[in-house]
């Protein structure tokens, strides 16, 4: 099988993007998405993302984890493909895409500037916390546990550096409590408090299984946890910097948080041809 793809990140976070306006492929089972996402021996990516028509929108969003596994949403994703989408002439600089947890709004200013509506599943905020049987360290604090499209555990810490994010994120996103689904595990930082809330965030990525340079649903989770706490709940911030270890990612709230934008770049890295014989 021979398909068109390009490699696209948004802030670090890597993916394989495919055109499949025209319903050329039907490619997406588990093995085949593993093996195109895994590094040295295939494409390498955090994920696959599939660019298809919708009856309800201006494109649809498909998108599978490494692990081969899809998903309901991915922020950083969805900026990606929407940029694909335009230099593709299938949309217009504000658009709607459909993904599997609903119709959300985009705008794209640049390369630079794609924003994207992330939506908040408040049935599933309401009934699960942090597991009662583990212990953190001192240094590290529950703060949240919110579904920004998909569920994400929220941590404040002091010294986000030296987190052994790899083994406690790998802990918790594979804890019984949050099964049967997991969990994505954010730690975070406060790193400025001014006149603007400034979060360091990095984040062990469900389905990648490993931390990734950018989350932007993590981002998200982590912005929406701390307006809220009590040391910066009267500030009516509007907009807040998320720094993650592949760059700057902004969360823009509107409407007093009723619509909640993210904004950052894109690149496109490169195209090509994946071929391999053992996939039909």
């Amino acid at each position: 099988m021979t398909m068109e793809f390009f490699k696209m990140h948004g802030t670090g976070n890597d993916f394989i993007v495919v055109d499949n306006f025209e319903n050329r492929y039907n490619a997406w089972k588990t093995d085949f998405v593993k093996a195109i996402c895994t590094r040295r021996t295939g494409v390498g990516a955090d994920g696959l993302l599939v660019l298809e028509k919708s009856n309800q929108a201006d494109f649809r969003m498909r998108y599978f984890n490494s692990d081969g596994n899809e998903s309901e949403m991915c922020v950083n994703g969805s900026r990606c493909i929407s940029y694909f989408a335009l230099i593709r002439g299938y949309i217009k600089n504000i658009y709607k895409f459909e993904a599997p947890d609903g119709i959300h709004d985009g705008k794209i200013n640049s390369a630079a500037s794609v924003f994207v509506e992330v939506k908040v599943n408040k049935t599933m905020n309401e009934s699960r916390t942090f597991p009662i049987d583990f212990k953190l360290r001192e240094d590290i604090y529950f703060r949240n546990f919110i579904n920004t499209g998909v569920p994400h555990l929220v941590l404040e810490c002091t010294d986000i550096e030296n987190i052994p994010v790899a083994d406690l994120g790998a802990e918790l996103r594979f804890h019984k409590y949050y099964k049967p689904e997991g969990t994505n595990v954010n730690f975070a930082e406060v790193q400025k408090t001014t006149k603007e809330l400034v979060l360091r965030v990095r984040t062990f990525e469900r389905g990648v299984d490993m931390e990734t340079l950018s989350c932007g649903t993590g981002a998200t989770a982590a912005a929406l946890t701390f307006i809220k706490d009590k040391r910066f709940i009267d500030r009516n911030l509007q907009k807040i910097r998320i720094n993650t270890r592949g760059g700057i990612l902004n969360i823009h709230l509107e409407n007093q948080g009723d619509k909640i934008y993210v904004d950052g770049p894109v690149v496109i890295v490169y195209k090509g041809i994946y071929s391999r014989e053992d996939f039909s």
